[in-house]
């Protein structure tokens, strides 16, 4: 993967803000007659929604930005020898991926076979030179609309997902209801050997109740819990989310010769400042001391009493290989985005309709919704759920 070049005439609006989050939202004309024809419970992902109430960017890419600009934080664990304290880098991650909560708008429903690709690099956890994260996302299916992705590093660490979102019309407010796990494995480090650990987090994002969307200042609370489990070290976690953006949890590992979980740690603060863990078993707790690294700054493992805080975070920046794929998220919209950029709603909606006719057309002409077989993803029966196949050659 380090041979992936950047091409700097592409970029993504999702890393990028800009004035066009804050637009306000006009009641009249086209945008009253929209809202009109939603009921109570209306579900968002099945409605060609006005230019207006969207972000100029997909779902795709909304992935790659919550979920790689901070991939770096997991190569801690590659070294961590206390299972608990592993736990507690995938949760920091985790919270690391969730911090944004910017649902004031939505980003384009993906087209059935459209894919996105990004990667970003950052300094190795250990020793000297770099490591590349490579992230390839592919919408796998129209109804029920899922999106599938995959992040690879070059130290051995990797990511799968397969999410689906719901969000439901309530006159001033929308919630959203996230299904689909995500599974991060991770090789560790235990003296010569090398312990593959796969840890499975039920819900890609907590739940969430956007108020406010028409009238009003808008706000986001993420609502009920997630579940982490790893297997290979018998350990887990649940976190609960609140109002506010307050998250609390705690990590258990079952202790196999007594038969019963221990509470190793517990968790609390919030998403937007510090969120702050401690570890229930004192001293033998402590880290094993590691050798010394330019880069652990930038990595910012959790502490003894701070698990993330999120004034220490650095994002990486993410890069976009070259690509003439016509199903590129970046080539799908990049009109339409443009026209959203430049507030000109009635020209973005206008191009946004033709896409969305054209892939109407394909659907009735094919049964591509029947396909079990993707350009980068195939669904396996066994495991119920779209795995990767590979990345494609580098242009």
């Amino acid at each position: 993967m380090s041979h992936l070049e950047n091409d700097p005439s592409l970029k993504s609006y999702a890393d990028i803000h800009g004035e066009w989050e804050h637009r306000e939202i006009s009641i009249f004309g086209a945008v009253k007659s929209f809202i009109s024809q939603l009921g109570i419970g209306q579900e968002l992902t099945k409605v060609s929604m006005p230019s207006i109430f969207l972000m100029p960017y997909s779902i795709l890419e909304l992935a790659a930005s919550r979920y790689l600009k901070y991939f770096h934080l997991l190569s801690g664990a590659l070294y961590e020898t206390d299972p608990s304290r592993r736990m507690a880098i995938v949760i920091q991650y985790f919270l690391s991926c969730i911090r944004d909560g910017n649902f004031t708008k939505k980003p384009y429903n993906a087209l059935l076979g459209e894919n996105h690709q990004c990667f970003v690099r950052y300094p190795a956890y250990e020793g000297e030179g770099t490591t590349t994260a490579r992230f390839i996302a592919e919408q796998v299916s129209h109804h029920p609309p899922l999106s599938a992705f995959h992040i690879s590093t070059t130290d051995g660490i990797a990511m799968d997902c397969n999410v689906q979102f719901s969000a439901k019309f309530h006159m001033n407010s929308v919630s959203i209801v996230t299904a689909g796990s995500i599974i991060i494995t991770i090789p560790v480090r235990d003296g010569d050997k090398t312990i593959n650990e796969s840890y499975i987090i039920d819900k890609g994002l907590p739940d969430a109740l956007v108020k406010n969307v028409i009238f009003g200042t808008r706000s986001i609370n993420w609502t009920d819990s997630v579940d982490i489990m790893c297997q290979t070290s018998n350990t887990s976690a649940t976190l609960h989310f609140d109002k506010n953006e307050f998250v609390k949890g705690d990590i258990y590992v079952y202790n196999e010769e007594a038969q019963e979980e221990e509470h190793h740690a517990y968790l609390n603060g919030y998403l937007c400042g510090v969120v702050n863990i401690d570890y229930l078993e004192g001293e033998k707790m402590k880290k094993s001391k590691k050798k010394h690294s330019k880069s652990r700054k930038h990595h910012y493992n959790p502490t003894d009493t701070v698990l993330i805080d999120t004034e220490k975070l650095e994002a990486n920046q993410t890069q976009y290989p070259r690509t003439n794929d016509p199903m590129s998220s970046l080539n799908i919209w990049k009109g339409v985005t443009k026209h959203i950029i430049d507030g000109d709603m009635a020209a973005s909606d206008v191009a946004k309709k033709e896409i969305e006719d054209e892939q109407r057309k394909r659907l009735r002409a094919t049964k591509e919704d029947e396909k079990k077989d993707r350009v980068y993803f195939r669904f396996d029966d066994s495991l119920e759920r779209w795995v990767f196949k590979g990345f494609p050659t580098p242009n």
